[in-house]
């Protein structure tokens, strides 16, 4: 009987809340090496079901880790496979199937699955589930219909996507999440640290396909000797003896790496897909074993892979998909005895045109701030609490942790006009919010926040002294911003003459009450600082 976990007996009990609140297409968010896999293992027993439940997923390896924690929590339950040659009997109680089989176009499989059957289907790695195979099994069994009794319930480490398609396609709610901050503070994975490498390699002429780099083109590109030798190199500086995967680009980059690895002394292998099912198992258990220090790898272990010892996660595959990104590091963020923490290499190539996924996205880090080993955790707590105390910053401009004290002090950090990518949709008076998002200061103690949602919604919030209040919610920052603006305009109209960035007063210098609060707060005044520019931080203080 596997033993539950304080955070896991509340997702189960978020569920159970949310099906009787008339949810019936749920999301839950937990990191990877949290133990989705143990609570959705949980649901027959807890939901005390009568009827079969069904758990899709896309690999084999996830299918097969669902089927034993099944029979972990309870060895009576019947769990079969429906997957290619194996076909799950029609009394199994829990079918765990791979969507390639049961959702192929006019599958005969999938008719099988007679709806009334099933009471609940948990959709495995659940980023995937708007693809056209998913949708199909859901619409088969009804689970998007009107006052459906049936529940569909996703597990993800990650509901961001990539390509655009938000998962408010299929999934009503996240009912239950819990972030990498907090799991690492409660001490279920391990602190991450971070190096960044850089290099020559240009990639802005790599095309991107679906929100990612066209990986014939970006292999062409990663797979030379001068970069791979950097490679190794940083983990020879930064990593020495340490257990690493490294992501690759493709096959032969993968191949490339080892070697590379090998002839500089330290014990490699590589694995593929297409790798013989013997040959791969054998790999990963010779790996698994310590028999070689680092495996490379292409596609192959970004799901379904769980090897605790693993303390070393090397980026050497560029990617602009941050859903890959968390995938990808989430490889050695579990715990074990035998280490201390991760650390993490991101091998980062010039662009100009793409903006790529790092370790810095994961923590809420200023692109621009390398951690040079430092925790990544305790780096960003520590930009937290100073924009906490500080949120007129712009701590985007920030480079090191060692800078973050020293922005405090400097008037060439302020932000005193609202940033880049609001300017073309707004003339009021946004700015940068501390924890993510915008906000527009309101008189009175309110504002309004605008901030992306898991289910890849820019929410609209209303914040007073008292609660807050989710408004509205659209599809992009554009509509977002413009919306706000609008709702501003109709609810709080006296309001638009002190936020408003074109009002004339906004240009003059500042009113000698406006100074002696800035220098009763502290605050450094920069030269040239207007009277809206003052007004801006005085809105933005911490109130004592």
């Amino acid at each position: 009987m596997l033993e539950l976990r304080p955070y896991q007996r509340e997702c189960l009990t978020a569920i159970r809340d949310a099906y009787r609140g008339g949810k019936r297409r749920v999301l839950v968010a937990l990191p990877t090496g949290t133990g989705k896999t143990v609570v959705f293992a949980q649901f027959p027993r807890f939901f005390r079901m009568r009827r079969r439940l069904l758990v899709l997923a896309h690999r084999e390896e996830l299918i097969e880790q669902a089927r034993r924690k099944f029979l972990a929590v309870d060895p009576s339950l019947r769990v079969e496979v429906e997957q290619a040659e194996r076909h799950a009997s029609d009394d199994a109680q829990v079918v765990v199937a791979s969507v390639a089989t049961l959702g192929r176009a006019k599958s005969t499989r999938l008719q099988r699955l007679r709806r009334e059957d099933f009471f609940l289907v948990v959709v495995d790695e659940a980023h995937h589930a708007v693809a056209s195979s998913y949708l199909r099994v859901f619409d088969h069994l009804g689970l998007r219909e009107p006052g459906s009794r049936r529940m569909l319930v996703g597990f993800t480490a990650t509901p961001y996507r990539g390509d655009k398609r938000g998962l408010g396609e299929v999934f009503e709610e996240v009912v239950f999440r819990r972030d990498l901050h907090e799991m690492i503070v409660q001490g279920f994975l391990v602190r991450i640290r971070g190096w960044r490498v850089s290099t020559s390699v240009d990639l802005d002429e790599v095309r991107v396909r679906h929100g990612d780099f066209v990986e014939s083109q970006l292999a062409a590109m990663v797979n030379v000797e001068l970069r791979n030798a950097m490679v190794v190199k940083a983990y020879r500086d930064f990593a020495p003896g340490r257990r690493a995967v490294v992501f690759c680009a493709d096959v032969a980059h993968a191949q490339a790496m080892a070697a590379e690895f090998q002839a500089a002394g330290v014990s490699a292998a590589a694995l593929w897909g297409a790798m013989p099912r013997d040959e791969r198992h054998a790999t990963l258990a010779a790996f698994s074993a310590g028999s070689f220090s680092v495996l490379t790898n292409c596609a192959v272990l970004t799901e379904g892979f769980d090897e605790p010892r693993v303390d070393c996660v090397i980026l050497a595959r560029p990617t602009k998909s941050r859903l890959l990104y968390v995938q990808m590091v989430g490889r050695g963020t579990r715990l074990h005895p035998d280490k201390e923490d991760l650390l993490v290499i991101d091998v980062v190539d010039n662009s100009r045109k793409h903006r790529l996924a790092g370790l810095n996205d994961l923590f809420a880090l200023p692109e621009s701030l390398a951690l040079h080993g430092e925790d990544a955790l305790a780096v960003a707590q520590e930009l937290e609490r100073i924009a906490d105390r500080h949120p007129w910053l712009d701590l985007a401009r920030v480079t090191s942790a060692a800078e973050l004290e020293l922005a405090a002090r400097r008037i060439d950090f302020m932000e005193l006009e609202p940033p880049e990518e609001i300017q073309r949709s707004s003339d009021l008076a946004w700015c940068s919010s501390p924890h993510g998002g915008y906000r527009l200061p309101l008189p009175g103690g309110e504002e309004l926040l605008v901030r992306l949602n898991l289910l890849d919604e820019w929410e609209l919030v209303h914040r007073s002294p008292r609660a807050s209040v989710v408004v509205d919610k659209r599809r992009t920052l554009d509509a977002a911003i413009r919306h706000a603006d609008r709702l501003t305009r109709l609810r709080t109209p006296d309001a638009i003459k002190l936020i408003d960035m074109q009002a004339r007063w906004r240009q003059q210098p500042p009113t000698p009450a406006q100074i002696a609060v800035l220098q009763r707060c502290g605050i450094p005044i920069p030269e040239g600082l207007t009277r809206g520019g003052a007004s801006w931080i005085i809105a933005l203080a911490p109130r004592s």
